[in-house]
């Protein structure tokens, strides 16, 4: 599964002065927030029209990510063919495990693929001066024009490694089960919070993105048992790239595993924080954008 190459430009709303850059979601159109909401629904089925106009290109897409992410099944089922478990790591467990960081990494492919294309295509190529027109947040507005349907394949193919592992594991109770969700989408807020942090690097040194690719091949790890690693690394997936509350540490709680309870209690918090912080943080550093025609 890899960031998808291809640019699709918005239309154009009215032009009229932006507000300021660090303004909230839809802040700048005028009107009550439901009129907003309905703006940026109206905005989101316009570019998934757009994705689905040339089906046989988004097939084919959808259909390559998907064979990706699933040599991660072959590779499950070969090792634990020769191998009974992984430091008293189950098939079911891994399975589990990877199931939930594959949920989470293509849900968070649908919604932030724009990252991948803000430094080179709306910083190097001046492209965010059209963005700043709108009345619209630039970052919900990069995100949106960058609506990556192809990848919903993955989110279904981690939800049937979820549901494969399950008759291998524990009884889940309804409050696990009701909370599920909760998990998966705070595990998309994770990854979404900490590359949305780096993508502010491109505000001040102007490179092309590699900072955000390089940080998010380490998010590959979140689909790992923790504990299989050394000490400097948990503690480097733990406090500096979080990448084990995406996935490890709500999946530690539905096995049982009461080592890595407070991780999974804290999960949502992180995930919130950390997202809701990483726009703030983005929107400061979008006042020191300058237009490379200025």
């Amino acid at each position: 599964m890899r960031p998808s190459s291809r640019s699709v430009h918005g239309p154009s709303f009215g032009r009229r002065p932006a507000g300021q850059p660090g303004d909230t979601f839809g802040s700048g159109y005028p009107g009550p927030a439901r009129s907003r909401l309905g703006l940026w629904l109206r905005y989101a089925a316009m570019r998934a029209k757009v994705r689905l106009a040339y089906r046989g290109d988004f097939a084919l897409h959808a259909l390559g990510d998907l064979l990706v992410a699933g040599i991660a099944i072959v590779f499950l089922v070969s090792l634990f063919s020769h191998i009974p478990h992984i430091r008293g790591w189950s098939f079911p467990e891994i399975l589990f495990l990877w199931g939930m960081g594959e949920v989470s990494t293509g849900l968070f492919f649908v919604l932030f693929q724009g990252l991948w294309a803000l430094n080179q295509q709306y910083l190097l190529r001046g492209e965010m001066d059209r963005v700043l027109l709108r009345p619209l947040d630039p970052y919900g507005q990069i995100m949106v024009d960058h609506l990556n349907l192809e990848d919903l394949p993955i989110v279904l193919l981690g939800l049937a490694m979820i549901g494969w592992a399950l008759p291998g594991l524990p009884a889940f109770s309804l409050a696990q089960w009701l909370l599920l969700p909760l998990f998966l989408l705070c595990g998309v807020l994770v990854l979404a919070g900490t590359l949305t942090l780096f993508s502010c690097l491109g505000f001040l040194i102007h490179h092309r993105g590699t900072a955000i690719g390089v940080v998010y091949q380490a998010s590959a790890f979140n689909r790992y048992p923790l504990d299989i690693f050394p000490r400097p690394l948990q503690r480097l997936l733990t406090f500096v790239l979080p990448f084990a509350f995406i996935a490890f540490f709500p999946a530690s709680w539905y096995l049982g595993r009461t080592e890595w309870l407070l991780g999974a209690a804290v999960q949502p918090l992180v995930g919130v924080g950390l997202f809701v912080g990483a726009r703030w943080l983005w929107g400061r550093a979008l006042r020191r954008y300058r237009s490379p025609g200025s």
